[in-house]
């Protein structure tokens, strides 16, 4: 007896599903996709306005920033200017008594003059006569354009060593080399440690400037030039 096989009939696990269920869940897919898009440029947008809004406020930072750097920048200059004036009232100075030429070339005249106090006071005072007179009536005895290279005192005697401008820029004449070489020893004498006075010009000895008066031993002072 031949037993029939018989087959079960087997039921599928997954019912399938039905196309009006797929567009379904399609849409539904589509709906929150369109959603989340729209959001996402809904947060750029107040990004943008949040930037836009932002940069007056920078701006007016940047400005607060600049003018606070121009306060400070004002303040320090005015405390360096502070600081010179200061400076210009507290540093000592010295009267010197300088001898320039009357209207005639016949005399010399004394002028008073306050400078900034120095150890090299004969040096600077001898600078002083160089630049002229500062008062009417009184005239420069040191031709234009001399300089003094270097002045040292060995045992009372000053040893001014000019630079050669004093002779080739000199007028000349008797008169004009006798107010030029008297002027400068008369200034110089004023100063205690200072009896005579010794002529050099680049550095050597001279005999004379413009050949009128013996310049080969130091000079003393000479109270009759100068005007009573």
């Amino acid at each position: 007896m031949v037993k029939s096989i018989i087959k079960p009939t087997i039921k599928p696990f997954i019912k399938p599903i039905n196309k009006p269920t797929v567009k379904a869940i399609i849409k539904v897919f589509l709906i929150i996709s369109l959603i989340s898009f729209i959001s996402f440029c809904l947060v750029i947008a107040a990004g943008c306005e949040d930037n836009k809004e932002d940069k007056p406020s920078n701006v007016a930072s940047s400005q607060q920033k600049r003018a606070s750097a121009s306060q400070i920048n004002n303040n320090v200059s005015k405390q360096n200017n502070t600081g010179k004036d200061i400076a210009a009232e507290t540093t000592p100075t010295v009267e010197v008594k300088l001898y320039f030429s009357d209207d005639q070339a016949q005399y010399l005249v004394p002028e008073v003059r306050k400078i900034d106090k120095t150890p090299a006071i004969a040096k600077a005072a001898l600078e002083e006569l160089i630049k002229g007179p500062s008062e009417d009536g009184h005239f420069a005895t040191i031709p234009q354009g001399t300089k003094i290279l270097n002045l040292d005192i060995i045992n009372g005697i000053a040893y001014v060593n000019f630079s050669k401008e004093i002779v080739e820029n000199h007028s000349g004449g008797s008169a004009g080399e006798l107010m030029t070489v008297n002027s400068v020893v008369d200034t110089l004498t004023e100063f205690k440690d200072i009896k005579k006075v010794r002529f050099m010009v680049e550095g050597k000895k001279v005999e004379t400037l413009v050949g009128h008066m013996d310049l080969t031993e130091p000079l003393a002072r000479d109270e009759s030039v100068i005007k009573k």
